[in-house]
């Protein structure tokens, strides 16, 4: 059996190669980043949660992956406030797109912040990124 046929009797997983497709990387916060949310608009005719509350376990300048018990909807905007430290500004996030989900983690793609907390959320990455003293 030469190398090319070890390859094709493989699984495809053990030869995929992963594509990072993010333009900005995600930097992990530390624990007891918290965020809240709401629905910009609650829909009258769901009984489903529109407000809610959780951690922050990754972040980048264009979302975040976040640890919540309430169900967020794919596709839904959301209005978070992100709290990462108690020394941080609380940073407004006026709309984030749930992107996936799975169990209690979701990811969002934010699509909407005023210039003053996308400065405040620049700010913050560059802080996470520089070693503790």
């Amino acid at each position: 059996m030469d190398g090319s046929e070890f390859y094709l009797s493989q699984p495809p997983s053990q030869h995929r190669r992963i594509i990072e497709r993010r333009k900005h990387p995600r930097i992990l916060t530390p624990s007891g980043a918290l965020f809240s949310f709401k629905r910009p608009i609650e829909p009258v005719e769901f009984e489903e949660h529109t407000e809610g509350e959780g951690t922050i376990t990754d972040l980048s300048r264009e979302g975040c992956r976040l640890l919540s018990d309430i169900p967020l909807v794919i596709g839904e905007p959301y209005h978070l406030i992100l709290q990462v430290s108690k020394k941080s500004r609380p940073i407004i996030i006026e709309a984030a797109v749930v992107q996936w989900t799975h169990e209690k983690t979701h990811g969002l793609k934010f699509t909407s912040l005023q210039a003053i907390h996308e400065s405040h959320l620049r700010e913050l990455l560059l802080e996470l990124r520089r070693p503790a003293p």
